[in-house]
């Protein structure tokens, strides 16, 4: 069932909540199996500095057992114990470790800020990625739990599971990663050269026991953790909060000034978008500091506690097809069977854009956007002009990247509207992205041309070579837009924070530029 052996899961310390975030004074009941017998536990706030708040030593919990389906129904552990969440821990990211001489179980939780006044930006984690990419227990929604040293290439055609709970574990290095991580290759293709490896991959963390999974999602030394701790630090103050708020409490935006979205925040449910859409129609802002962001539609069942993702196959096989409920299939949003492109929300969509620095994705090329609309807002003091390129040294534009449909109108690209985008929204600044590689090189390729298949045959008709070259030739573009009466901003690309990490200057200041701007501070 998975290419680790049962024991690994056995015999190792491992946990999982009830819930993904509290409020201050609710009890989280923390689920466990701890084959060495006693444990310590440690909770860390991870923000601008790593603080400890809570630690206890001497806890039990027996060796549960462990079922080759609980990657699917979940694992039904009994509780283990609880832990009141005191009111005076800020909402924030916490880490919870459980620590015996055997080794650590790791896991998260968010504390919400519900009483008293509210943060103006609420930095939403993208946990249905997160769930998505868990590969604990056997699979998960990219197929089974492969360690990066056994299997180092992606494959979308894997043995996935169109189903996944809630009710388990965290893969330990999918929100716990002991390094940085960054999936673009960021070194420059030279003549003749194939397709290049992960940087994760050339800076050695295939050396630890990573599932091939982990790298494309979770927290730790990813792309929320270098936001918020940018953020932090610069002073901006942040609320956070789950994808589960969105969908437990439509109104958990109210109050805040400014959703935002950042790194890989691929997978989204109807009620999640419900939630972010009514809050800037209704005057809130939205920055989208995140690429491939909202490109599969995801169903919750079972009381929401197990995830449904059919994919590349859910025109086939989703069960809701040929029901008055097929706008829920869980395929693209921008499926015409949903009616839903994800450019209503955010202006832009992985279909009209892809990946950079992947494969042969844009591999000889410098991975930098290149600026249009120089009188935007958004370029305020940043000094940068038509034609001038940013971000190029961090590989900005890279890994997964969003577009839109545009022509050239003297010179500055203006959206067609044909893909769902307002026609009114303003496109800055341009970087190319591919949905595959070609199809003629006999170069060593690392992605093929599955994204683009797709894409052909639900937008365009037919997954015929010519409808995938011609979605082969996009854009991932950096927009802005009016929408009711809020305001999007989107950079749509999944590395922005990285550029604030290496404090690259037009980065900082653009994010700056649009903090003030849609969070008014």
């Amino acid at each position: 069932m998975t290419r680790r052996s049962i024991a690994y899961y056995e015999t190792s310390l491992w946990c999982y909540t009830d819930h993904l975030s509290y409020s201050p004074g609710e009890k989280m009941a923390v689920r466990a199996s701890a084959p060495g017998g006693s444990f310590g536990c440690r909770i860390t706030r991870i923000g601008a500095e790593d603080v400890v708040v809570f630690e206890e030593r001497n806890l039990n919990a027996a060796p549960q057992p462990f079922s080759p389906t609980a990657f699917r129904d979940g694992c039904n552990w009994p509780v283990s114990f609880e832990i009141s969440i005191d009111p005076a821990w800020p909402s924030g990211y916490y880490r919870l470790q459980l620590l015996n001489d055997g080794g650590v179980g790791e896991h998260f939780f968010v504390v919400r800020n519900d009483r008293g006044p509210k943060a103006p930006f609420a930095l939403v984690l993208a946990t249905n990625t997160y769930n998505a990419y868990n590969s604990w227990g056997g699979k998960c929604l990219y197929g089974t739990d492969v360690t990066v040293a056994v299997e180092p290439h992606l494959d979308t055609n894997a043995d996935r599971s169109p189903i996944v709970s809630v009710d388990r574990p965290f893969s330990r290095y999918l929100i716990a990663s002991p390094a940085p991580t960054r999936i673009a290759d960021l070194t420059h293709r030279g003549f003749g050269e194939g397709a290049g490896a992960p940087q994760a991959l050339r800076d050695g963390i295939a050396n630890f026991d990573f599932s091939l999974w982990d790298t494309a999602a979770g927290y730790m030394n990813k792309w929320e953790h270098v936001f918020a701790r940018w953020a932090e630090r610069e002073g901006y103050e942040l609320a956070y909060l789950t994808q589960e708020d969105l969908r437990r409490n439509p109104n958990c935006l109210d109050g805040h000034r400014c959703y935002l979205s950042v790194g890989h925040d691929e997978y989204w449910s109807w009620a999640d978008r419900d939630c972010v859409e009514t809050f800037v129609e209704n005057g809130g802002r939205a920055a989208f500091f995140s690429g491939n962001a909202c490109y599969w539609q995801v169903r919750f069942e079972n009381n929401d506690r197990q995830m449904v993702g059919y994919k590349y196959d859910a025109h086939r096989d989703d069960p809701v097809m040929g029901t008055d409920q097929e706008r829920f299939m869980t395929g693209m949003w921008a499926d015409p069977v949903i009616g839903r492109p994800e450019t209503q929300m955010k202006g832009t969509t992985f279909t009209r854009a892809g990946y950079s620095r992947i494969g042969l994705c844009m591999g000889a090329r410098p991975a930098g956007y290149t600026v249009f609309n120089e009188d935007h807002w958004s370029l305020d003091g940043a000094n940068l002009f038509y034609g001038d390129m940013f971000g190029e040294d961090v590989a900005l534009a890279s890994y997964e990247m969003d577009g839109c449909a545009f022509k050239l109108d003297d010179g500055l690209p203006v959206p067609t509207g044909e893909d769902g985008a307002d026609p009114a929204m303003e496109i800055i600044a341009l970087a190319p992205a591919s949905l595959g590689e070609s199809e003629k090189t006999h170069l060593p390729k690392g992605l093929g041309h599955t994204d683009a298949s797709l894409v052909a045959e639900r937008i365009r008709g037919a997954d015929t070579a010519e409808n995938r070259a011609a979605i082969r030739r996009a854009a991932s573009a950096i927009v802005s837009f009016k929408k009711g009466r809020g305001e999007v901003f989107s950079t749509s690309g999944t590395e922005w924070a990285w550029g604030l990490d290496a404090r690259e200057p037009y980065t900082q200041k653009i994010t700056q530029n649009v903090l003030r701007r849609l969070g008014g501070v």
